[in-house]
């Protein structure tokens, strides 16, 4: 058996009052943060396609969830639980969004005409755990924590999250044969000025691979043309491709780690950061691609069975029937 644990680090906008009365922002300064760094219209999207799922249990009588859903409460001008946002706006490069030509590779592809400068794609650096967003996006400072403080901010806020992931997927590693972690992001159709990765235009939605160490990359290219057969335009790799593993149980054979990005325009109206009216077609995207993730764990599950449990081979041996005693 096989399961999926959905993660959403960037869907909150929760502020404790204390921390919201330390932040040098402006109401309609701290909206356009939030509209840029947290995706709360995602997380809708993703609730509704983790909804339906359940299996029966061991014995028939009661339904267990299939798949999972973690998410971040507090907004990430907080703390930033992963890391990757912290680390996104601090190498940011101004400047407006320069257009290279077409699309940088077909469906699940790597590759992509460089920048000008002579730079390639810029992978994300890796996961760093919890950190403070250093600047806006636009520039501008933000908090002046003590290391202290600090501490205090991710123990209440970060930390258990990430406590939750690593208790929720081991509570499925105990149940089930293997297990998915989809970390889920979002980005917008146009670049804005902090992000580092400037092409243009995007991909529809991104497939992270985590460079290989906890993703298959068969798994990551099947996730890739099982959208692209709905129409949309996936890339592997591009302009995300880092994903989250609980450092607790990065050894486990049977945890794989992925992450999936998707651009806003497919469920929001960018203009004014509502659900559009699409919306539901990429539920049912998402609720279709599950279940064919699911069932392609299952058949990883049934193939590794097989592996540590190959048939025994037919006896060469003819052994002559038992004759039957006169009565």
């Amino acid at each position: 058996m096989a399961s999926i644990v959905v993660n959403v680090p960037y869907g909150g906008l929760f502020m404790p009052p204390a921390i919201l009365k330390r932040l040098p922002l402006k109401p309609e300064e701290l909206g356009w943060e939030h509209f840029r760094l947290a995706d709360p219209c995602l997380l809708n999207v993703l609730a509704r396609a983790c909804e339906p799922a359940t299996l029966e249990g061991r014995l028939g009588t009661k339904a267990l969830p299939r798949r999972t859903l973690v998410s971040y409460a507090f907004s990430p001008l907080v703390a930033d639980p992963l890391g990757f946002l912290a680390a996104e706006v601090a190498a940011g490069a101004g400047g407006a969004a320069r257009k290279v030509g077409g699309p940088p590779g077909e469906g699940g592809g790597r590759g992509g005409a460089p920048e000008a400068g002579g730079g390639g794609p810029s992978p994300d650096p890796p996961p760093a755990g919890p950190a403070v967003i250093p600047v806006t996006t636009s520039g501008g400072p933000l908090f002046g924590w003590t290391e202290e403080e600090k501490a205090v901010v991710f123990r209440k806020s970060a930390l258990p999250y990430l406590a939750e992931i690593r208790d929720r997927v081991r509570e499925r590693l105990d149940r089930d044969s293997l297990v998915l972690l989809l970390t889920v992001r979002s980005y917008a159709g146009k670049p804005w000025n902090y992000e580092r990765e400037r092409r243009y235009p995007r991909p529809q939605l991104n497939i992270g691979s985590l460079d290989g160490w906890r993703t298959p990359i068969g798994l990551a290219e099947f996730i890739g043309r099982t959208f692209k057969t709905f129409g949309l335009w996936p890339e592997l790799d591009w302009p995300h491709r880092s994903a989250y593993a609980p450092p607790e149980l990065a050894g486990s054979r049977r945890l794989f780690c992925c992450s999936a990005s998707f651009r806003r325009d497919l469920y929001m109206d960018e203009a004014t950061g509502r659900l559009s009216a699409g919306f539901e077609g990429l539920v049912r995207i998402l609720r279709t691609v599950f279940s064919l993730l699911e069932e392609e764990l299952e058949q990883v599950v049934k193939v590794r069975y097989r592996r540590r449990h190959p048939p025994k081979p037919p006896s060469m041996v003819i052994k002559a029937a038992p004759r039957k005693r006169a009565t």
